[in-house]
């Protein structure tokens, strides 16, 4: 197992985890376990906040390796956008993903939106591309975190999964194709603490662009399942459990505990 592994595991977890819509004037932390080929790989915490103002939306993904893995390569993650919604459409204002591991130190990437086309930095700028995507694919795009965070709007909206979303992390240009899986009646588990209804969001990857070829392309799931469940009623439904499998094996991601954030 190397680092650079670790690393394709946590931006893959840090996808897959930031996914509620925060409300005004509430917080809340969201901790889930992720688990690779049945191994304990990665803990994770999502925290979501306003600023008082009801459109306003701030996510922060904190990812680390840990259980028997965290002993072989210490590596972690962190995802930070902040945004606004308008009329149901998510808008983020700027991305910034870092990631810091014990062979390739810390490597970040930031987007910022002014217009529908994002500017994107790298730091060390030796990660950009060698031939960077054309405004016109990435134009009209969000970051994978504010993605989800559309898709649960939509859920919480519509009462269904189903939409497109383009989305763009600052490499790789996809698009998130969603559609209800159906309705169910979940039980807490030895690793799952949720208890209750669930909605199934069956999530197909489109892959248009910045994607490696051959057998390393395998590491992006071409489609998860996705459980969303209340934990609170005056919230949105929430991610309790996600299943998807790629390169390495089955993944599996549950929600832990959760807790109100001031």
């Amino acid at each position: 197992m190397t680092s650079p592994s670790v690393r394709r595991w946590l931006a893959a977890g840090v996808a897959l985890a930031a996914l509620t819509v925060p409300t005004a004037n509430a917080g809340m932390a969201l901790d889930y376990r992720l688990y690779v080929g049945g191994l304990h790989a990665l803990s994770l915490t999502t925290l979501l906040s306003s600023d008082g103002e009801a459109d306003n939306y701030h996510m922060a993904v904190t990812a680390h390796t840990d259980g028997l893995v965290a002993r072989i390569v210490e590596a972690s993650y962190v995802a930070e956008v902040s945004g606004t919604t308008v009329n149901g459409s998510v808008l983020p204002a700027r991305f910034r993903g870092t990631s810091n591991d014990e062979d390739e130190g810390e490597r970040s990437v930031t987007l910022t939106w002014s217009e529908s086309v994002p500017a994107v930095v790298f730091d060390p700028a030796d990660e950009a591309p060698d031939t960077p995507l054309g405004d016109d694919l990435i134009d009209g795009t969000v970051d994978p975190t504010s993605a989800v965070l559309t898709l649960m709007q939509t859920l919480a909206a519509n009462g269904s999964c189903e939409a497109r979303i383009r989305v763009f992390d600052g490499k790789r240009r996809y698009d998130m194709v969603s559609r209800h899986g159906g309705d169910w009646l979940l039980k807490a588990t030895d690793y799952n603490a949720y208890c209750g209804p669930a909605s199934e969001c069956v999530v197909a990857i489109e892959r248009l662009a910045g994607f490696r070829k051959r057998r390393l392309a395998q590491r992006y799931p071409s489609e998860f399942s996705i459980y969303l469940g209340r934990v609170r009623d005056d919230l949105p439904p929430v991610p309790v459990r996600l299943h998807t499998s790629n390169l390495f094996g089955a993944i599996r991601m549950h929600l832990i505990a959760w807790r109100d954030e001031p």
